[in-house]
């Protein structure tokens, strides 16, 4: 019984080396994983309840049914859903894939290779990636309905142009990428900052360039990182939304996001329909999440040490 009455006055102490008692660090662990997952599990139970269930308030279904995912799944819902999904794959992938490949080559550049104004230079990535989107929203649409052109500055030289985009996929991976690279090189390069320099310099005695060091030495040690990066990257792309509704306009390029938000019209909303959307799109970054938090939590730890 002392024992007992021990360990909950301990509960209450906070040691030399914590900031907190863990009484209240449970406390407010408790509450994050209320904070969390009641909204998932609501969308859930919604997405099982009638439309009158949902009018009427009603928290937990008093009958649930699948009858809301059958509507979605078939008849002309099921075209615009699976026209949805799709985009948001490729959109998600290509970005993921051209923002690693791009912002691998950049971050080691920024955490390894000396050159003026380099640290300058990250932190002017990081200020790009820390702008409002909305900011840059107006000349992204000049850009991509006139075309993307790569000229040579005051000749008139065109050295390639792009017809317009807009409303297609190219539109979202161009305009993801712009604000998914930076991030991707600020995570990287402060992964890659983590890797001690010893690695590098006894490749460079064992007659490896700097090509051959980064792929056989570098890359392979920063796995956990690249992985962590790359899937952040795959959800900010997948949860995108304000560029996706100024930047589509049929169910050529639109992605999950827009066609769940459009289920609300002007005189009605598709209640059942919408949760039944809504939960689907939101499966995949759960389940990204749930398998691969170590990789989540590892590379965010490691980012965030700079030299």
């Amino acid at each position: 019984m002392h024992s007992k009455k021990n360990k909950w006055n301990q509960m209450f102490k906070a040691a030399s080396t914590d900031l907190f008692p863990p009484f209240y660090l449970w406390v407010g662990v408790i509450l994050l994983a209320i904070f969390t997952l009641v909204p998932f599990l609501y969308l859930f139970l919604s997405s099982l309840s009638l439309e009158v269930e949902l009018i009427n308030g009603h928290l937990i279904p008093h009958s649930p049914t699948l009858k809301n995912y059958i509507g979605l799944l078939t008849g002309s819902n099921a075209v615009m859903f699976l026209s949805a999904l799709k985009n948001s794959i490729v959109v998600s992938v290509l970005v993921t894939l051209i923002s690693i490949f791009v912002g691998v080559f950049a971050a080691y550049a920024f955490s390894r290779i000396k050159f003026p104004f380099r640290k300058t230079g990250l932190f002017v990535v990081l200020a790009v990636q820390i702008m409002p989107s909305i900011s840059i929203i107006t000349p992204l649409y000049i850009l991509i309905r006139d075309g993307i052109t790569l000229d040579i500055p005051f000749t008139g030289i065109v050295l390639f142009q792009t017809p317009p985009l807009l409303d297609s996929v190219w539109a979202l991976i161009f305009s993801y990428t712009s604000f998914s690279l930076p991030y991707v090189v600020w995570l990287l390069a402060g992964y890659f900052q983590t890797i001690p320099k010893e690695l590098e310099e006894a490749s460079y005695v064992d007659g490896c360039n700097r090509f051959r060091t980064m792929f056989r030495i570098i890359l392979p040690l920063s796995m956990p990182g690249i992985a962590a990066t790359a899937i952040f990257a795959f959800l900010n792309a997948w949860d995108e939304f304000l560029f996706a509704n100024a930047f589509t306009q049929t169910y050529a390029s639109k992605t999950l996001p827009i066609m769940v938000a459009e289920f609300v019209g002007k005189h009605s909303i598709d209640w059942g329909s919408m949760t039944a959307g809504g939960f689907l799109a939101s499966l995949p970054p759960v389940i990204i999440s749930l398998f691969l938090y170590k990789y989540i939590i590892g590379g965010v730890m490691a980012g965030g040490v700079k030299e």
